[in-house]
């Protein structure tokens, strides 16, 4: 097995744990589990400041996405009812170091990663909901529509604004 193909199962292995980390382990767990995993993929990442950029445009796109939720009613968090808590935060952290990587295949594609998205994010917050200490607000039937539009506009809008972003910057490739 070659070396790129051991990253990239590695990372989408260490962003599915995260997921159940973040989701059962509460905001302590999560924020922990978060910092050392950024820290080791950072050492390592070999695209450090486009991973940057995707980190921070993932938890600024996800913090507006699941504050839209929340004000309109469709979510509540036990922790905070007026912002997402620290766990979801960590989860669009480490869905952000995914998107150059093991996600790249539909990041790239902003089509798939549309329709992906669309289908496929609704599905996600719906075992979130059942596993953490997140409650529907409002009915399913409006919720998850909700959701996957949004989410038909979320990779697609991130890998844009990552592509602008990073050619102000002009980031460098490592090693």
């Amino acid at each position: 097995m070659s070396r790129a193909l051991v990253l990239t199962l590695t990372n989408a292995l260490i962003f599915q744990l995260g997921w159940f980390v973040c989701i059962l382990g509460g905001s302590a767990l999560a924020v922990g589990f978060t910092a050392i995993v950024l820290v080791i993929h950072f050492f390592f990442a070999n695209r450090r400041c486009d991973d940057a950029i995707a980190v921070v445009l993932a938890i600024l796109l996800g913090l507006a996405h699941d504050l839209l939720l929340i004000h309109t009613g469709q979510i509540h968090f036990v922790e905070s009812a007026q912002l997402p808590p620290l766990w979801l935060v960590c989860l669009w952290a480490l869905l952000g170091i995914t998107l150059n990587h093991s996600l790249q295949w539909i990041y790239y594609r902003p089509l798939w990663s549309s329709l992906l998205g669309g289908l496929l994010a609704p599905l996600s917050y719906l075992a979130g909901v059942k596993l953490s200490s997140a409650e529907w607000s409002s009915p399913l039937v409006e919720v998850l529509p909700i959701i996957a539009a949004l989410w038909l506009v979320i990779l697609p809008l991130h890998r844009f604004l990552s592509l602008r972003i990073s050619s102000y910057v002009q980031c460098k490739t490592t090693k």
